[in-house]
């Protein structure tokens, strides 16, 4: 019962790792294509979200690799 709670919350950090992700990327793709030679976007993050960023995507590898179930 509590390894079935615990695989719960996994997956649902799984999931919030993956709206992260897919949030970033998605704020990267539009300053990316709104940029051109004249002016020059550049997409910025703060060490929080840099932070999160990287926290989110070595989870989604490590779920890859190894697999959700403790």
């Amino acid at each position: 019962m509590l390894m079935d709670a615990l695989n719960r919350v996994l997956m649902v950090l799984f999931f919030l790792s993956c709206l992260n992700t897919v949030r970033h990327l998605y704020y990267f793709i539009q300053t990316w294509v709104v940029s051109n030679e004249e002016n020059l976007a550049k997409y910025r993050l703060d060490n929080k979200a840099l932070f999160l960023l990287g926290v989110s995507v070595s989870y989604i590898l490590t779920v890859i690799f190894k697999g959700i179930n403790l």
